[in-house]
């Protein structure tokens, strides 16, 4: 079976298929003989040999007479050098240390130690200028490098200043970077002199150190004179506030007593006291007269506290207690009316009155004192509801008052903190009390290793890269020189990068194959057909050995649309188009890809492999079915089939049906027999595709294929594939079979 693809797109470099037996004449005629090549390349010997040996003698020569430059290398790693014993009383009180550095804190401090700052504290200490290896101008004459200044190709260090020349070089012997995922940093620094190296490299790390120390102090410093302005200001504030309350103070009569409280409030509460005090005493003196009175109208005797402790009333009680006794003495041996006995009876009734006498004065005295302390009370109530009157004016007053101590005591409040922090600046301004935030782990030894050139490494470098070229030289020449390359240049044969370069000029270029696709054989075809399928027939012998379908896979891979709808469509009402789409579908159903045919042909020979009666896109126009159910599976094949349905569909819903399928395959086919002959049925089915297919069972001279990638170009589908095919498929047959 013969096959032949042809493509007009842009960009396209179409590939012809053949029978295998052409295909090995092609390629013993046309390949390239590496027999010959290697011929080609031993005649040549010498032209690899001499480069190859010329380069490995004189990257000898100039790594031996190169002076070496030595390397050392100072390690530090960026960490806060504080303790619990330098830290601020602000850190301190936090209880915390401080944050851990991150990558962009070490990066910063790589560029502290690169700054210009750095290099001239070390210039300075190293007296770099003096040296001729960092003054360029202190060296000898060197005609080379006078040379490549004339040209342009160096800078002129004698329009530098002795300043630019020595950092100029030291920045380029100066390496500083942050060692992987670590924040150490790393400082090497170059020299010819390895002593030098190894010093300089340590005197850069120590300035660096000194320079974070000479930071850190200076802001301590500015903090400490920005805190001795605002602490004086606050001390002004302090002393007018203050000053402020005291007058109001005397001015409102709002004097402070003991406790921090106000007269007022004292007075009230003084006499808040005295008034219980009194009624306390009032209402014991009442209470006790009462019950002495009770007692002495009762006739009872008097046994209160108050009579017991009575110096008289107790001198009475004895007495009677005297007479009683003398007359109990007495009526033993006299008789009643003895004169002796109504006397001492006598005695008894008068220390009985006076007793009586004595309790009822007490009891006057006590209504007296509770009489006195009633007055009292009636007293001390005035006086505290004139503290009341007196409190009320003052409730206000007090309010302005505590409104000046409140601000008062913000104010002293700032002041105190910003003294503490004043304090603790000044306490830091030194240099020892500052650590830098990093510190040395690793310093510069002296290297007896040069670290440039590295004789081994670089003379093989050299020799094997001018081994490679010689050799490349020589076979591209040989290559040249071949009977192809001459013929194909007396012609001026575009090969397949030229053909890439009229592609990008939107001139389609391809490259058939086939006995029947020759010059003399297009004669009569289209003229656009026959300048797309080329001039010359030697060309097919240019074209890659494939099968038809991964020829035509890879012809629509050139197109740009993320997911691929390929409209196939034949040039006769034949079911040659069928069997191609059938074909193609499973083909890459078999290399994983999702893909779905979409029946829009007439003849219904794709639907009827989805089965009698299978619901389509006019069953889904209709609303009969949804999208799932027009979905059938191919008997042979992974792929889907999308039949035409019971009907005629709508152009709207077929566009719609397409438009969800193309974001769920990846690849959609759509079948589309012959092209319609009317304009907006034709502009229908090319808008649901992005790329075409025609098949024809005839050949490129055929006037039906020149119409039909005529009208497919004309609305800007991208690539247009034409496949003449014999009508012996083997899916055709099933396609008939069904």
């Amino acid at each position: 079976m013969l096959v032949v693809i042809c493509a007009w797109a842009e960009g396209i470099v179409v590939m012809g298929g053949w029978s295998g037996r052409e295909a090995d004449q092609t390629a013993g005629g046309q390949g390239l003989d590496l027999m010959a090549l290697g011929r080609a390349i031993w005649a040549k010997r010498l032209w690899i040999a001499l480069p190859t040996l010329a380069a490995l003698a004189g990257t000898f020569a100039v790594v031996s007479v190169a002076q070496p430059t030595y390397r050392s290398e100072t390690r530090l790693i960026v960490e806060s050098g504080e303790n619990p014993y330098t830290r601020s009383e602000v850190d301190r009180s936090n209880g915390g240390d401080r944050a851990a550095v991150d990558q962009e804190a070490v990066l910063s401090q790589v560029q502290l130690v690169l700054s210009r700052d750095v290099a001239q504290a070390v210039a300075t200490q190293l007296e770099l200028a003096r040296r001729p290896e960092f003054d360029p101008t202190l060296r000898g004459f060197n005609p080379v490098k006078q040379v490549l200044i004339l040209i342009g190709l160096m800078d002129d260090p004698l329009r530098m200043t002795a300043e630019e020349r020595v950092l100029k070089s030291y920045y380029e012997k100066l390496t500083a970077f942050q060692v992987d995922k670590s924040r150490v940093i790393a400082i090497q620094f170059d020299s010819t002199d390895p002593l030098f190296a190894a010093e300089a490299a340590n005197v850069v790390a120590a300035r660096f150190l000194e320079a974070q120390q000479a930071s850190k102090r200076s802001q301590t410093r500015n903090a400490s004179e920005w805190l001795a302005g605002e602490v004086e200001q606050l001390r002004r504030k302090v002393q007018d506030s203050e000053g402020r309350v005291e007058s109001f103070r005397a001015r409102s009569n709002l004097f402070v007593g003991s406790n921090n409280t106000s007269l007022t409030g004292q007075q009230l509460a003084e006499v808040n006291s005295q008034i219980a005090a009194a009624r306390a005493q009032q209402s014991d003196a009442q209470t006790r007269s009462r019950l002495l009175r009770d007692f002495l109208r009762a006739g009872r005797p008097i046994e209160s506290g108050d009579v017991v402790n009575s110096e008289i009333i107790r001198r009475l009680n004895e007495q009677r207690a005297a007479v009683q006794a003398q007359l109990a003495e007495q009526s033993s041996t006299l008789g009643p009316r003895h004169p002796r006995i109504a006397e001492l009876r006598a005695q008894a009734t008068n220390l009985d009155s006076q007793l009586r006498s004595e309790a009822e004065k007490m009891v006057r005295v006590l209504e007296n004192d509770a009489r006195l302390a009633g007055a009292r009370v009636e007293a001390l109530s005035q006086n505290l509801d004139q503290a009341k009157r007196q409190s009320s004016d003052a409730s206000e007053q007090e309010v302005q008052l505590r409104v000046l101590e409140r601000e008062a005591k913000s104010h002293r409040d700032q002041l105190e903190a910003l003294l503490a922090r004043y304090r603790d600046a000044t306490a830091r301004d030194s240099l020892n009390a500052l650590p830098a935030d990093a510190r040395i782990v690793s310093r510069a030894t002296v290297s007896n290793v040069p670290a440039f050139p590295k004789k081994v490494p670089t003379m093989l470098i050299v020799t094997l890269g001018t081994f490679l070229l010689a050799l490349g030289t020589v076979a591209t020449l040989a290559l040249l020189a071949s009977p192809d390359g001459a013929e194909r240049h007396e012609r001026n044969e575009p090969n397949f990068d030229e053909a890439g370069a009229e592609s990008e000029a939107h001139q389609p270029v391809m490259l058939v194959s086939g006995p029947d696709l020759s010059p003399e054989s297009l004669n009569d075809a289209e003229p656009a057909l026959r300048e797309s399928i080329g001039h010359d027939g030697d060309r097919a012998t240019d074209g890659p050995t494939a099968g038809s379908f991964d020829e035509l896979l890879t012809l629509l891979n050139s197109g740009t649309a993320e997911k691929r709808r390929t409209l196939v469509v034949g040039t006769e009402a034949d079911l040659v188009a069928t069997g191609v789409c059938l074909a193609f579908a499973r083909e890459l159903a078999r290399s994983g890809s999702k893909v779905v045919m979409i029946d829009c042909a007439a003849n219904g020979a794709l639907s009827a492999l989805a089965g009698p009666g299978a619901a389509g896109l006019a069953d889904f126009a209709d609303g009969r079915a949804d999208l799932p159910a027009i979905i059938h599976r191919d008997p042979a094949s992974r792929a889907h089939i999308v039949p035409a349905g019971n009907g005629e569909p709508d152009a709207e819903a077929r566009e719609f049906a397409v438009s969800v399928l193309a974001g769920t395959y990846d690849a959609l086919l759509i079948l589309g027999d012959r092209l319609p002959a009317d304009a907006a049925a034709f502009e229908a089915l090319a808008a649901l595709a992005g790329d075409a297919v025609i098949v024809s069972a005839s050949d490129a001279r055929d006037p039906k294929v020149v119409s039909a990638y005529r009208r497919l170009d004309a609305v800007g589908l991208k690539p247009v594939v034409v496949m003449l095919a014999e009508a012996n498929e083997a899916p055709l047959a099933e396609v008939v079979a069904a």
